[in-house]
């Protein structure tokens, strides 16, 4: 078997722009949360009006579109043309399932097993289905799965408050015990650092909620999964992953693969976060392929590429193989 190849520059760019993303988020929620430097309604709605899901279901509950959702029709159309991008580049509650995933221990042969299409995948358009359906009789339910609002609301009613409280009360006790490192008191470093966050990061008032613990327990829950299988809400959940599945189901930008070179090692297989089926070109799902470039990545023999280039069709039965030459 050949040896696998170092990590493309683009991999290197989608981690980025992730990891850019995902701060950016967690930078307006402190924006729209409690402390003081409170922005009163600007901050994390942007990632909301980029949501095409929410704009949907607003559209079919009350037949209005405000107009700042406009921006989930520029979703839409890269969508069409790109496939699942946006889970791949810009979602940050995909780019925290995308660490965690990352940490998964085992082997090759074992993540092949588990790494492929299964038909749970469709769990996730079946409750895109039931949302939109609700939406259209006036329940308004979508927040339950779709992904910035249940990430905005297990950060603002559950792991905010517990890191909030557990942050104070850590520098309360080093306070009141007041212990000597030599010459200098501890409290002489960690006052300027509690002050900071005081100020930039720390609540008002340490909030509390009904329903905290059960919010931060399906938090957390839905981040441990990503060890039993990668991604697992975006596979199996996500109802927003589910319609920029629709909508990406047949982009321009395609996975080409050169079947001269492949030696059929299904190393591609192996870190692909959607279970798209690289390995086989005839079966890849761009519905669930979330562009993440780690098949092209993987791939020892630089078999696999991704094409910009319409999907060709089936003529007399014929099987479609698509060769570089």
């Amino acid at each position: 078997m050949a040896k696998k190849k170092k990590t493309s520059w683009i991999v290197w760019l989608r981690r980025l722009t992730q990891t850019g993303f995902f701060l950016l988020f967690c930078y307006l929620f402190l924006q729209t949360v409690y402390h003081p430097i409170n922005k009163a309604g600007r901050g994390v709605t942007f990632f909301f009006n980029l949501d095409p899901l929410v704009a949907l279901n607003s559209w079919l509950a009350s037949h209005a579109f405000v107009g700042a959702m406009l921006l989930s029709l520029v979703t839409l159309a890269v969508t069409f043309i790109c496939g699942r991008w946006f889970c791949g580049w810009v979602c940050p509650f995909g780019a925290l399932h995308n660490f965690f995933t990352s940490l998964r221990s085992g082997r090759a042969k074992q993540k092949l097993e588990v790494g492929g299409y299964n038909q749970w995948h469709k769990a996730k358009y079946y409750a895109l289905v039931a949302f939109l359906v609700a939406a259209l009789v006036g329940a308004d339910v979508v927040g339950w799965l779709d992904p910035f609002s249940f990430f905005f609301r297990s950060l603002s009613t559950s792991i905010y408050p517990a890191m909030n409280k557990g942050l104070v009360a850590l520098f309360t006790w080093i306070y009141d015990a007041n212990p000597g490192v030599g010459p200098v008191r501890l409290t002489v470093v960690t006052e300027p650092i509690y002050g900071f966050l005081r100020k930039n990061f720390l609540a008002v008032e340490q909030p509390y909620y009904w329903g905290s613990l059960l919010i931060g327990v399906l938090f957390i829950t839905s981040v441990a999964l990503n060890f039993f299988r990668a991604r697992f809400w975006c596979r199996y959940v996500c109802p927003l992953g589910a319609l920029l599945g629709v909508v990406g189901k047949n982009p321009l930008v395609r996975l080409k693969k050169n079947e001269e070179k492949c030696n059929s090692c299904r190393l591609c297989l192996v870190d692909c976060q959607g279970g798209a089926t690289p390995d086989n070109p005839l079966e890849w799902k761009p519905s669930e392929c979330f562009y993440c470039w780690n098949c092209e990545s993987d791939c020892p023999a630089q078999a696999i590429s991704f094409t910009c280039e319409p999907k060709l069709e089936k003529k007399h039965n014929e099987p479609l193989v698509q060769v570089d030459r």
